[in-house]
C-alpha cells in the first residue's frame, strides 16, 4: 500500500509530445534564413536561372558571347563564396575554379574556329569541376549534420540541382565535340541556339534527372545514352539516400531530446 502511494506521489518527467513540440517551434522567417543561412543563396541562384534563363535569350539582355552557363556559374560563385567564406581552403578553391571558368568561358568565345571550340570545352570542364566540388562540400555537410533545419533542406535541394548542372556541362561538351551525340529538333540557327547549346542541355539534364523524359531531345551516341542512364540512376539513388538520412537524423534528434528531458527529470 505504501509502495503504491509512493508511486502515485512520484513526479513524472514532463516530456512534450511530438505534436506539442512542433506547435512550439517558431519557423525561421525567410529574412532570417537569407541572413544566417548558407545554402539558401545557392538554391535561390539555381532557381533564378531556371526562371530568367529563357528571358535572357529572347530579350537579348546580355551579349550573345555570354552563355546561360556563364551566368549560372557567376551566381553560384557569389553564393559559394558566401557559403564557405569561413573555411579558407574551400573559399579559395571555389573562388579560383569559378572565376577561371567564367574568364575562360567568356574569353574563349571571342576566338575563331578550332581555338574557340577548344577553349569552350576547357571552360565546360572547369564548370563541371566547380559544380562537383560544390556538391562534395554540401553533401559532406548535410550528411554529417546533427540537426535537420531549413538550411539543410536548401542544401539538399541545391545538390540535386547541381547534379543536373554537372551533367548539363558534360552533355554540352559532347554536343560541342560531336553535334550528332543528341537528336535536337530544329537547325543550329534556331533561336534556342542563340546563347549556345548549354541551355538546351540544361533542359535535357533536368528532365533526365527527374525521369520526366519528354522525348523531344534524345541521346544518339552510346556515350550520350550511358551518361543519360547514369544521371537518372544517380538522381533516384540520391533522393532515396537523402530522404532516409534526413528522416533518420530527425527521428534520432527527437529521441535524443526526449532522453535528455528524462535525464533532467532525475529519473
Amino acid at each position: 500500500m505504501e509502495r503504491s502511494a509512493d508511486v502515485r506521489g512520484m513526479r513524472t518527467p514532463h516530456v512534450r509530445s511530438d505534436a506539442s513540440r512542433v506547435k512550439s517551434l517558431k519557423p525561421m522567417g525567410f529574412l532570417r534564413l537569407y541572413i544566417g543561412g548558407r545554402y539558401i543563396w545557392i538554391m535561390s541562384g539555381l532557381f533564378l536561372m531556371l526562371i530568367i534563363g529563357p528571358l535572357v535569350g529572347r530579350f537579348e539582355i546580355v551579349s550573345s558571347h555570354i552563355y546561360i552557363g556563364d551566368l549560372v556559374i557567376g551566381l553560384l560563385l557569389i553564393a559559394a563564396v558566401r557559403a564557405f567564406i569561413a573555411n579558407r581552403t574551400h573559399f579559395i578553391i571555389c573562388l579560383v575554379l569559378g572565376a577561371v571558368a567564367i574568364i575562360v568561358g567568356v574569353g574563349g568565345r571571342y576566338l575563331p574556329g578550332d581555338a574557340h571550340a577548344t577553349i569552350v570545352t576547357i571552360a565546360l570542364v572547369l564548370d563541371a569541376l566547380f559544380l562537383t566540388y560544390l556538391i562534395l562540400l554540401i553533401c559532406a555537410d548535410i550528411f554529417s549534420t546533427l540537426e535537420v533545419d531549413a538550411d539543410t533542406i536548401c542544401g539538399s535541394i541545391s545538390v540535386y540541382l547541381l547534379i543536373g548542372g554537372v551533367f548539363a556541362s558534360v552533355y554540352t561538351i559532347l554536343v560541342t565535340l560531336d553535334p550528332s551525340s543528341f537528336a535536337i529538333p530544329g537547325p543550329p540557327t534556331d533561336p534556342d541556339f542563340s546563347l549556345g547549346p548549354d541551355r538546351l542541355m540544361a533542359y535535357f539534364s533536368l528532365i533526365t534527372i527527374t525521369t520526366v523524359g519528354y522525348g523531344d531531345i534524345t541521346p544518339q551516341s552510346e556515350l550520350a545514352r550511358s551518361l543519360s542512364n547514369l544521371e537518372a540512376l544517380i538522381g533516384q539513388v540520391f533522393l532515396t539516400v537523402l530522404v532516409a538520412r534526413l528522416v533518420g537524423r530527425h527521428l534520432s534528434g527527437v529521441d535524443e531530446k526526449r532522453q535528455h528531458a528524462v535525464e533532467e527529470s532525475g529519473l
